[in-house]
């Protein structure tokens, strides 16, 4: 046996598993979802007018964290709670301008940990007035 057959054997199994445990109600989505990955036209999502993301996203709504079956409600609340504390000055966070978050993405292709230590270097603690 193949590597190859090994591993597309081990991804099926992973995804029969996973789908396996979907609620009834979601299946029709997910369906939905993989009938769409099969579309060749559809295939290069970069390149998509807005028009194509439009429709894309009118028959792909978005789920709500709260009926997102991968979101536990610890899961949920840990978000809550790291969300106030950055709001609150409790967490330093990292902002990005367009520009620089650009910049993070070629340098984290050339030298990943670099990359990190410079964006974990900008860290701040957050004030009230802050964005």
């Amino acid at each position: 046996m193949s590597t190859a057959t090994a591993s597309t054997a081990s991804m099926r199994e992973t995804l029969l598993r996973e789908v396996s445990v979907i609620p009834a109600g979601y299946c029709p989505k997910v369906l939905h979802f993989i009938e769409t990955l099969k579309e060749e036209d559809e295939d290069d999502y970069e390149n998509w007018s807005n028009e194509q993301r439009a429709e894309w996203l009118a028959n792909n709504p978005p789920i709500p964290i709260e009926d997102d079956p991968f979101f536990t409600p610890e899961h949920i609340e840990r978000i809550r709670q790291t969300s106030k504390d950055m709001d609150e000055g409790k967490v330093k966070v990292i902002t990005f301008t367009p520009e620089e978050l650009e910049e993070f993405w070629q340098e984290m292709e050339h030298s990943p940990e670099k990359a990190k230590d410079k964006a974990i270097s900008r860290a701040y603690y957050r004030t009230p007035k802050q964005p």
